[in-house]
């Protein structure tokens, strides 16, 4: 089997990553349009669009609850498009170039994420996209904790939505 899907799928979802943090609200013309890509170059369709579907609320519930906590603060309120935008793209990387994620054991991806999920988010700090809490070591352990928790429950909701649709394949 090729790598050049995964490869594309990385790509792509870099691509928008780099649009947000470098031109955040003018960004989202161009991810959205990217992530329409990502979803048409998808193998698993389905999966794609019921992960989108259940995941996507749980991941905005998440920086909702961030802001609240005053973990984060970005220049719209709750949270600016482009980063739901970002999160979608994010979505349909799972069962792509991120597909590794999902062989690992919850608590692996769990630790995996509390490690480095919060990166980004200081990076985007770092180039004025966002605030977060600090000091800085408060907010990785805090605002990981919180990420992490969320992703590794998209992962168990990515688990289920595979195995519903093993079954109605048979």
């Amino acid at each position: 089997m090729t790598k050049l899907p995964l490869i594309i799928n990385f790509v792509l979802f870099q691509t928008v990553w780099f649009l947000s943090l470098f031109l955040e609200a003018q960004s989202v013309l161009y991810t959205s349009v990217i992530v329409v890509l990502m979803f048409v170059l998808s193998k698993q369709h389905k999966h794609d669009a019921l992960l989108l579907a259940k995941a996507l609320p749980i991941a905005l519930l998440c920086e909702y609850t961030a802001v609240q906590l005053s973990l984060l603060e970005f220049k719209v309120s709750p949270f600016p498009l482009w980063l739901a935008l970002l999160w979608a793209a994010l979505l349909l990387c799972i069962n792509t170039s991120m597909a590794f994620i999902t062989k690992l054991k919850f608590w692996q991806a769990y630790f995996v994420c509390l490690v480095f999920a919060p990166i980004s988010y200081y990076s985007g700090a770092k180039f004025g996209v966002l605030s977060i809490y600090t000091p800085v070591w408060a907010f990785w352990l805090l605002y990981g904790a919180l990420w992490a928790a969320a992703f590794t429950l998209i992962l168990f909701i990515n688990q289920k939505i595979k195995a519903f649709l093993n079954i109605s394949k048979q």
